[in-house]
């Protein structure tokens, strides 16, 4: 009997490639895949004159903070990790004229960044033991946390950021691994 000589990696990237294509630049492929995960939470945007530009205009934002974090060597720790997110939401939301709220805004970076680590884990290795949970509704049923209102209404960075501490110190190991497992036993 012969055995295949293709590995679980050949496999990986066959089933990436069916999906996105050939990926040149998996930040660019990134952005916008993350952004169909939120985008059905935004009531109205579709219909909003300024939507292209402002989408556009948020893509960019995303782009260039995402580039940034991954260039800067002083982001060495959680903390200075999250003063980074932060920034960005705050950012974003405000590039987005406030159509955005916080928990729309964690999504969309935090799955970018999710996303971007599954297509080239080389790129965020340095800083992927620092990334947060992105939160939807099956890491809402998996941890049983109570939020003030639903993830994608989360109009406060305090509410939002408790959330990842509290996950942080609940859970022994990686978060985003643990969010891994957690969203595909909750699918």
């Amino acid at each position: 009997m012969k055995k295949t000589v293709l590995t679980e990696s050949d496999y990986n990237e066959f089933y990436k490639t069916v999906l996105y294509g050939k990926i040149k630049d998996p930040l660019f492929v990134a952005v916008p895949v993350a952004y169909r995960d939120m985008c059905r939470t935004i009531h109205g945007f579709s219909k909003n004159p300024d939507h292209d530009k402002i989408f556009a205009t948020c893509e960019e934002v995303i782009y260039d903070e995402i580039e940034r974090l991954l260039k800067w060597k002083e982001i060495n720790n959680q903390e200075k990790f999250d003063k980074w997110h932060e920034f960005t939401c705050k950012r974003l939301i405000t590039f987005s004229t406030d159509i955005l709220s916080y928990g729309q805004a964690q999504k969309w970076i935090n799955m970018t960044l999710k996303y971007l680590s599954m297509f080239d884990h080389k790129q965020t290795e340095r800083l992927y033991e620092y990334f947060h949970v992105p939160i939807d509704n099956y890491i809402i049923k998996a941890t049983n946390y109570k939020f003030s209102t639903a993830w994608s209404r989360i109009d406060s960075y305090k509410e939002y950021i408790d959330f990842q501490k509290w996950f942080r110190n609940t859970y022994e190991g990686i978060p985003l691994d643990i969010e891994f497992k957690m969203w595909i036993s909750e699918k």
